[in-house]
């Protein structure tokens, strides 16, 4: 057997999501990113932008000839430090174009997916009224394909 595509899936998107540097082209350039949740406030600042990504409730739908269609919600918990509120609105919206469109690069995962999509997004404009935080949630979905004894 080989690596499950849920495996491959998880391990290409945290390489992905680590390709985010302006010298790729992008308007951040991510300094850490990890398979958990943590609060702003867990983050050191020398880690951010800091992106964790965690896997939720997976939803299966069993089709003809043993094969199940799998749609995996990845949350993208992300966190930004920035002197205003504006600095940090505007990294938070920076971030937000640099992950639609790292993630829009390859939908596939590397083969193992049918698509992947973000689905939500949810900001605090960089926390008016903070001290140089800012954070945001987006909800990817990743679909794939994966049979009864195999993925």
């Amino acid at each position: 057997m080989g690596t499950p595509a849920r495996t491959s899936i998880l391990s290409n998107l945290s390489t992905t999501l680590a390709g985010v540097t302006t010298g790729n082209g992008y308007n951040t350039t991510v300094a850490t990113v990890e398979k958990e949740a943590k609060t702003w406030a867990e983050v050191p600042p020398g880690l951010k932008p800091w992106i964790g990504y965690i896997p939720v409730a997976e939803t299966l739908q069993y089709l003809p000839g043993d094969q199940i269609r799998v749609v995996l919600p990845i949350d993208l918990i992300c966190h930004i430090v920035g002197q205003t509120q504006a600095d940090r609105a505007t990294k938070l919206s920076n971030l937000l174009d640099d992950l639609i469109a790292v993630l829009a690069v390859d939908t596939t995962r590397g083969a193992k997916a049918i698509s992947t999509t973000v689905v939500s997004v949810d900001t605090d404009e960089g926390a008016p009224g903070a001290i140089g935080q800012g954070s945001m949630v987006l909800r990817v979905e990743v679909a794939y394909i994966r049979t009864c004894g195999q993925s």
